[in-house]
């Protein structure tokens, strides 16, 4: 089974179209360029439909960058 951080890291490179490599915890809207409003709503449909879960619209607000991502799904795939 691959891992949760795995999964958020391939799927924020997809949707933000940046390597795979260039995600680290501290990746946000701040450091990858692609990171907009439109994107922002596209990475949490994307990561809902990964790993079969709903986030609330406060979920959504406090997503600003990787590490906060993963401190939320980590919450989420476990409850």
């Amino acid at each position: 089974m691959i891992a949760v951080e795995d999964r958020i890291y391939r799927v924020v490179s997809d949707v933000m179209g940046v390597p795979v490599t260039e995600i680290v915890d501290e990746s946000s809207p701040d450091t990858i360029e692609a990171w907009e409003s439109l994107s922002h709503i596209n990475l949490v449909l994307a990561l809902e439909a990964e790993f079969g879960i709903s986030l609330t619209p406060e979920d959504v607000l406090e997503m600003l960058s990787v590490g906060l991502i993963k401190t939320i799904l980590k919450e989420k795939v476990a409850a």
